[in-house]
């Protein structure tokens, strides 16, 4: 019988070198190679005579040993019958070794081989993680507190991506109109979306002041969003920075300064004075103990000035009481509505352009509604009409600029260090639209206005000390818009005064459309000239 290899114990059934798997075919070529080595096995028995029984044992019994034994000579057996302990391998099992080993690395190649062929399963992408909802509804409050400085939807929707962006959240989606702010970061099933109302009044000069720096620090060095949406909420509660008293006279000024621009006159001053205080007290009663007729306040406040001046301006003054009743409403006035709506719509923004027409043109009713019932009260009360006086000079306007800018400060609650350069950013933009109105009308003069209103704004925050360009801008903005114009003409149709009345409203649409233009010309060149830079 031959030896067993000395390989054939570190082998099993099915496994390569090292104990791999062999492929799939393995098995069939090992069950053929067993096959041919049994076969070769039972040839080589046969070639040497087949096996040898073992001798049977003899029924004899054994010699008795003598005394001195006799010595018999050795029996050699044969040599080619003589067993040897290192006879070599026949080439019959060294055949059988060597196709072991080719059956056993033929294996391996196949498994190896068919690894490139086996389809590899295709890993799913990682989904990143959600974004963290902190920083979502932080980005909200941006957006709520921006609508609430006056700023344009478009304008809004653009900050909040950029400050997205800063940190980290390259998609960030934002929805903004005028009374409510959308965000969404992030895309697919792990996007986190959060809304919330604009609600609360518009904030002061002061917060205005300090949300865009706030906002320029958080561009440089992005804080943690828990803190930045506390830092917000606590700008947003701020109490005004006067007193009530100091509101009061800030609104008086403001009343006196758009009667010394649009109807100058020794005798109105007066008029605009006493109306002026009414409005501001009416504002500070409804603001804080008689909340409940908020709604209702620029009908109860035209009404109020309707029947003082109807009253009294005529007896005691000797004006018209028509021409007094304007300046007093100026805080309800929405010409500043109108011409971000007008804006809106040419950026685009169908829905919040819209929105702020339908609201301006909704507050025009009301007063125009007020100013009627009023009117109708006073109809038993003689009007004595007394000539117009004489107008105060030349120099009324930039009287009234400056009354403005005092009570702007005074009535918005704008730091008192930041008054020099709203002054400044006034008298610019009213030397401006005086120009244009001199070269041809009150249209090209609104225009240029407009055009330069931005500009000058953003030269004046660049100066060391100077406040944010939106402290300056919506004081002027403000003034260019024409308000009064369109309260008159509205006034004037709803009177009877047909032909009067509708060319008035013409000349305030026309008006609005040439601010709005010209704000957009001005902002575009000057992001033209920081994308040049």
């Amino acid at each position: 019988m031959p030896r067993p290899s000395r390989h054939s114990a570190d082998r099993q059934p099915g496994r390569g070198p090292g104990g791999r798997p062999g492929g799939a075919w393995l098995p069939v070529l090992l069950l053929v190679g067993q096959r041919l080595f049994r076969r070769l096995r039972g040839r080589r028995a046969a070639d040497d005579g087949g096996p040898k029984p073992l001798p049977e044992p003899s029924a004899k019994p054994l010699p008795q040993p003598s005394a001195k034994p006799s010595p018999q000579p050795s029996a050699k057996p044969p040599p080619e019958d003589r067993p040897s302990a290192h006879r070599h391998p026949t080439a019959t099992a060294t055949a059988v070794r060597s196709l072991r080993r080719a059956a056993d690395r033929a294996g391996g190649a196949v498994v190896r081989l068919g690894s490139f062929w086996r389809p590899q399963p295709i890993p799913e992408p990682d989904e990143p993680p959600p974004p963290p909802i902190e920083l979502v509804r932080f980005l909200r409050e941006c957006g709520t507190a921006l609508c609430l400085a006056g700023e344009t939807t478009d304008r809004v929707q653009q900050v909040i991506v950029e400050l997205g962006e800063r940190y980290g959240m390259h998609q960030v989606h934002a929805l903004v109109l005028p009374t409510g702010v959308f965000v969404r970061v992030g895309d697919g099933p792990g996007a986190v979306v959060d809304f919330a109302p604009v609600r609360g009044e518009p904030l002061g000069l002061d917060q205005v002041g300090e949300l865009y720096r706030f906002l320029e620090e958080l561009y440089d060095h992005p804080m943690p969003p828990e803190e930045g949406t506390e830092r917000l909420r606590r700008l947003k509660s701020l109490p005004p920075r006067f007193p009530v008293v100091l509101r009061v006279l800030g609104y008086t000024l403001l009343t006196i300064g758009l009667g010394l621009i649009t109807y100058p006159s020794q005798t109105a001053v007066l008029g605009y004075a006493v109306l002026g205080v009414a409005v501001g007290a009416l504002r500070e009663l409804v603001g804080g103990p008689l909340r409940m007729f908020s709604l209702a306040l620029p009908v109860i406040a035209a009404v109020l000035v309707t029947v003082l001046a109807y009253r009294y301006s005529g007896p005691l003054l000797g004006e018209n009481p028509t021409k007094l009743v304007i300046p007093p409403l100026l805080a309800f006035l929405p010409g500043a509505a109108l011409t971000m709506g007008m804006m809106e719509l040419s950026a685009g923004s169908m829905v919040s352009g819209t929105s702020r027409l339908a609201y301006g043109l909704s507050t025009l009713v009301l007063l125009v509604f007020g100013i009627t019932v009023g009117t109708s009260l006073m109809r038993l009360h003689p009007v004595v009409e007394g000539a117009d006086a004489d107008a105060i000079g030349s120099w009324a306007p930039w009287a009234g600029v400056l009354l403005l800018g005092v009570g702007h400060a005074l009535n918005s609650s704008a730091p008192l260090r930041t008054l020099p350069w709203l002054l400044l950013v006034l008298a610019v933009a009213e030397a401006v639209q005086l120009l244009g109105q001199s070269f041809s009308d009150a249209v090209l003069g609104a225009f240029l206005g407009g055009a330069t209103l931005p500009l000058i704004a953003r030269i004046v925050e660049s100066r060391r000390g100077a406040p944010p360009a939106q402290v300056t801008f919506l004081p002027a903005f403000w003034m260019l818009v024409p308000g009064s114009l369109t309260l008159t003409g509205v006034g004037e149709l709803i009177a009877g005064d047909s032909s009067h009345g509708l060319l008035t409203s013409v000349n305030a649409l026309l008006t609005v459309v040439a601010v709005a233009l010209g704000v957009m010309v001005g902002a575009s060149l000057l992001r033209g000239g920081r994308a040049m830079a």
